[in-house]
């Protein structure tokens, strides 16, 4: 499971005395952590949940990238964490086959909502989400 392998690299990174690591995967437990406590998911945690909260997690330092300089160290070091954390995301689908997969749900669907949302679900962690109904739009 996700969040064991989080914790087990954490304690890797702890023992290396890995601060980019360290820090990266100290955040991810924090996430994991509050999302369990607020009660407003259903426990235990599953990999897609964790996951969805490390794409949350690298848009949020990549929003803060705009603030720092290259040569900030708190640049390299939102860099380092996006990197690290990366590494735990599916693979990507590209804009055309994601352009497939509407054209084939637009065939049995009119409706642009439902297109949007049945694209959403059927792509799921593996596309930007924000561009999806641009896309829909466009095909």
């Amino acid at each position: 499971m996700l969040k064991e392998l989080i914790n087990e690299k954490w304690k890797n990174a702890f023992k290396a005395r890995d601060m980019e690591k360290r820090t990266a995967y100290e955040m991810m437990k924090q996430k994991i952590m509050i999302a369990e406590k607020s009660g407003q998911v259903e426990l235990p945690l599953t990999d897609e949940q964790i996951t969805n909260l490390i794409i949350k997690e690298i848009k949020e330092r990549e929003d803060v990238l705009q603030f720092y300089k290259p040569e900030d160290d708190a640049y390299k070091m939102a860099v380092a964490i996006i990197k690290e954390l990366e590494q735990y995301l599916p693979k990507q689908m590209t804009e055309e086959e994601v352009i497939a997969i509407i054209r084939r749900i637009k065939e049995t669907e009119p409706n642009m909502g439902k297109v949007i949302g049945l694209t959403v679900k059927e792509v799921g962690n593996q596309f930007d989400k924000s561009k999806i109904a641009a896309l829909v739009r466009s095909v």
